[in-house]
């Protein structure tokens, strides 16, 4: 059975908040439910939403305030539709709100079989996007590979501390026909050599695992693994500069959605195809 969107409702006015929830939940979503903006980046923080039902006009973080900040602050939500709840439908408070990024727009009174309507085209649009993007990237990963004129998988580590969140990441790699192992963070006490060999490590991120980048600072092109960080939804633009000093080479954004997991693998094997290139003209 496929997993309960997850629909995040910030409303200031408590019984439209239930009743929001109620006919949601009816239909089948999980619901998540916030005052005002600020609870709801909190809320966001908890647990990624499917989708966002926002009003305008609230107190603390107002819809337009908090639509700013996720879609600067929070890259990763970037393909989450955001639809505004409004009282106001005047044109130039639709046209601001699209220009911010805004997906779509229902009026006050909620009209609850348009609301319902809206919400399932606006997943099922981003389902058939993401549908459409994996099917893509396994034709050009089964592309490369030909090119390459060798069928030997790569060789992916990934290294976590909670094998429950990199599950969904091992499993896209190996529905890839990569080679995958999960090593216990534990393990980079034993030093760097644990992955010269593999094609990329992915380690998810920890205290543990900041020690270790640390560590091997000015190591990078020693061994032939490409690494890459999964980084928290806290994690500063600052705080990646400085990792990536470490001789870090990538990152992969929360949620860690397989698409960008893949992108990973393409970069790489494109990395081994290019010097196979070189030395056959």
């Amino acid at each position: 059975m496929a997993a309960k969107a997850t629909i995040l409702c910030v409303e200031d006015e408590g019984y439209l908040r239930q009743d929001l929830r109620e006919e949601l939940e009816e239909a089948g979503y999980d619901v998540l439910t916030a005052p005002d903006g600020k609870v709801a980046i909190e809320r966001i923080g908890e647990k990624r939403p499917d989708l966002i039902l926002c009003d305008v006009m609230m107190p603390e973080m107002d819809g337009l305030a908090f639509l700013t900040y996720i879609r600067s602050a929070m890259p990763a939500l970037n393909d989450v539709p955001l639809i505004f709840l409004t009282a106001r439908g005047m044109r130039e408070d639709i046209v601001a709100g699209k220009q911010m990024g805004a997906d779509d727009y229902l009026t006050k009174p909620v009209d609850y079989d348009l609301l319902l309507a809206t919400v399932d085209a606006h997943l099922r649009q981003v389902s058939r996007v993401e549908e459409l993007n994996r099917i893509r990237l396994q034709q050009i990963y089964q592309e490369v590979k030909r090119l390459r004129g060798s069928k030997e998988p790569l060789t992916i580590s990934i290294v976590t501390g909670n094998p429950k969140v990199i599950a969904p990441i091992r499993g896209a790699l190996l529905e890839l026909g990569c080679k995958v192992r999960t090593v216990p963070e534990a393990n980079l006490e034993n030093g760097g050599s644990l992955f010269d060999d593999d094609s990329i490590t992915i380690l998810t991120y920890s205290e543990a695992v900041n020690r270790y980048l640390t560590r091997q600072a000015g190591t990078a092109g020693i061994g032939t693994s490409r690494r890459v960080l999964l980084a928290p939804p806290s994690m500063s633009a600052a705080r990646k500069e400085r990792l990536l000093e470490t001789g870090l080479d990538d990152f992969i954004d929360y949620p860690y959605k397989p698409v960008d997991v893949f992108k990973v693998v393409m970069d790489r094997l494109q990395e081994v195809r290019l010097p196979s290139a070189q030395a056959a003209g």
